[in-house]
């Protein structure tokens, strides 16, 4: 499912991105990679803010919507 249908506060595990190759590139050095943990702290109109690693970052609607995630056990 994408990072958008995560509600705030569940942790999930990155499985795929989907994005062009420099927003993946460019995600990849924030820490957003296959395997990674990722909990969604807060959404506001579809922009979510994350903890991934134990940094805060915020993603556009449109960007979250090509992450997608496996809930963590």
């Amino acid at each position: 499912m994408p990072l958008t249908m995560l509600p705030p506060g569940q942790e999930a595990i990155i499985r795929d991105c989907k994005a062009s190759e420099a927003t993946r590139k460019f995600l990849e050095g924030l820490g957003i990679v296959p395997g990674a943990s990722i909990t969604v702290v807060s959404e506001t109109g579809g922009n979510l803010i994350v903890n991934v690693k134990g940094s805060r970052l915020a993603l556009s609607k449109g960007v979250a919507g090509q992450l997608y995630i496996t809930l963590a056990p």
